[in-house]
């Protein structure tokens, strides 16, 4: 299998992955979902997508604030739903194999911000002579401040799904770039990280759907974006903060053959369009120290 069908591969069960979770309803309680395939729903776009990115719900948590607790939830109730939803369709394609819970990180996090890698291994019927089919992630993060319209549900294929709003999406982007920099992983002494420029991208395919003109959807990402930060800790002065390193992330972002749908220039000149809507509502200085 090349690096094109399985990556194919990947997209297409892990949509099969997410039917299957949202139509299980103990994990459709506990979890809302986000990232690339959150916002493809947003935007009627179909790109592949090779994971599912979602946070455990502030009131699943709550009600159930051990980790081990929650890691177990995760062991029983995702095969269950998986092998639920494999064994209805028909001819049955695929078959479930080993599922695994991973806390991230492994000995808990210190500030509170546990986490849960699902790693998946799916077996499929059509493809029984191919050997080392990939695992499958489904990365679930600790809870966030969210403002009152960051959730909604949407339908999929008949089924509802708790997901983040498009404005919540845009500004949790902003803030996830702004984690990959190294005034970042410095201030929370943690190891260097690529450069999230697909976050520019998506940025940018956001911009084009929610023009600069809708002052209202710009207005709701920026105190989503506020929320994100505080959230995790994130500093920010305004532009100066993302444009941190800038050479290197416009190297990373034209050698990415995936970005190729939008360009460079247009991706900059979306983030400095949003960032200055932004200044506009006086969010900046974002500052929070580190207790």
């Amino acid at each position: 299998m090349n690096r094109e069908s399985r990556e194919q591969w990947i997209n297409a069960v892990l949509n099969e992955v997410f039917l299957a979770v949202i139509a299980w309803e103990p994990l459709r309680h506990a979890l809302v979902f986000k990232g690339a395939r959150i916002l493809n729903l947003h935007l009627g776009e179909s790109r592949q997508s090779l994971d599912i990115d979602s946070n455990l719900a502030a009131e699943w948590v709550a009600s159930a604030p051990d980790v081990e607790a929650q890691a177990g939830f995760f062991e029983q109730q995702l095969p269950s739903a998986l092998r639920r939803h494999f064994e209805r369709q028909n001819p049955v394609r695929f078959r479930l194999g080993r599922v695994t819970v991973e806390r991230q990180p492994p000995k808990g996090h210190r500030r509170g911000w546990d986490a849960f890698l699902l790693r998946i291994e799916i077996q499929d019927n059509r493809l029984a002579g191919v050997l080392g089919l990939p695992m499958l992630e489904l990365d679930v993060a600790a809870p966030e401040e969210l403002g009152p319209d960051a959730v909604e549900t949407i339908t999929v294929q008949g089924i509802p799904a708790r997901v983040y709003a498009l404005h919540r999406i845009a500004g949790e982007k902003l803030r996830a770039y702004l984690t990959s920099l190294p005034a970042y992983r410095q201030k929370m002494n943690s190891k260097e990280r690529e450069f999230r420029v697909k976050d520019l991208h998506d940025l940018a395919r956001i911009l084009r759907a929610r023009p600069a003109e809708n002052a209202v959807f710009w207005a709701a990402a920026a105190r989503e974006f506020q929320l994100a930060c505080q959230s995790r800790l994130v500093d920010c002065q305004g532009l100066e903060s993302f444009m941190e390193n800038w050479p290197q992330a416009r190297a990373r972002y034209v050698t990415d053959l995936s970005l190729g749908k939008v360009a460079f220039d247009e991706a900059e000149q979306s983030l400095k369009t949003i960032v200055g809507l932004f200044a506009q509502q006086k969010i900046f200085p974002l500052e929070y120290p580190v207790a």
